[in-house]
């Protein structure tokens, strides 16, 4: 008898086991998605709440992120609305950073795909795909910061900032919180710079040299508005700019043609 009830006892030990680990895995499984929906909840709750925040307070947003990155503290930003930006200029910063920018809801899966198959081939994070609308997304609420979670949250913001804002209030909060060379900040700071004129003044070619500050607007101010160094590659990009300014119709072409020639560097301020 007793041993029969070892045998039964021994035999029921596997089962209380199997008990045990189905119970733990299961609370691990519990609070690992207990975890996750609360990191989520919080990652949604601290988003900004773009859908209640009128353009006028996002123009606030904008000037005060400005007003901290200015090294010279004595400056101050000067909003211009795009009424008040030649669309020429508007036109060939678009053309520059992103020419498909009235066509996509904000985030270009075409240029992501590109810049991917750039990147494996150059065996390092050279392109970006970032569109305007991402970038405003970037410049008013986050960091610049490489990673994952920021990359997550630029998608969201952008996504809301597309679907409460028109086409043209996100490209106003972009053309005056773009960097364009160390403390210029916005297209009218640029104009000033470079041509000591007014946004509403710029001419295509004008800026086609402008968008030529981007994306490293600190490398070529130097490079090029400084020492002047107006390299193949960026003739490209000049060339390219009003090309495309061209085939869209913004310029004739003989403007194209006169443009090509511009004497910029006769013209603009030193």
């Amino acid at each position: 008898m007793v041993a029969k009830n070892k045998f039964l006892h021994y035999l029921g030990l596997p089962f209380h086991y199997f008990r045990l680990i189905c119970f733990w895995v299961g609370f691990a499984v519990i609070t690992m998605i207990g975890v996750t929906t609360f990191l989520i909840f919080l990652f949604f709750h601290n988003l900004p709440d773009v859908k209640h925040t009128t353009f006028n307070e996002l123009k606030t947003i904008a000037q005060k992120e400005i007003q901290n990155r200015y090294e010279n503290k004595k400056l101050r930003h000067r909003w211009v609305s795009i009424q008040n930006i030649n669309r020429d200029l508007i036109y060939t910063l678009v053309m520059a950073e992103d020419a498909d920018y009235f066509k996509h809801r904000g985030i270009d899966h075409d240029a992501i795909i590109n810049a991917l198959f750039e990147n494996v081939k150059a065996d390092e994070i050279k392109y970006g795909a970032s569109t305007i609308s991402q970038q405003v997304a970037k410049n008013l609420y986050l960091s610049n910061e490489r990673s994952l979670v920021r990359k997550i949250k630029e998608y969201f913001i952008t996504r809301d900032l597309e679907k409460y804002l028109s086409k043209n209030e996100i490209l106003e909060i972009y053309l005056n919180m773009a960097e364009f060379g160390p403390d210029i900040y916005g297209v009218a700071a640029a104009a000033k710079t470079y041509f000591n004129t007014t946004p509403k003044k710029v001419h295509a070619a004008q800026g086609a040299f402008i968008a030529l500050m981007l994306p490293s607007p600190r490398k070529y101010h130097y490079t090029l508005f400084q020492n002047r160094n107006f390299t193949p590659s960026l003739k490209r990009k000049y060339r390219r700019i009003l090309r495309d300014m061209r085939f869209k119709e913004y310029i004739s072409p003989a403007q194209f043609r006169r443009y090509l020639n511009y004497p910029i560097f006769a013209s603009h301020k030193k």
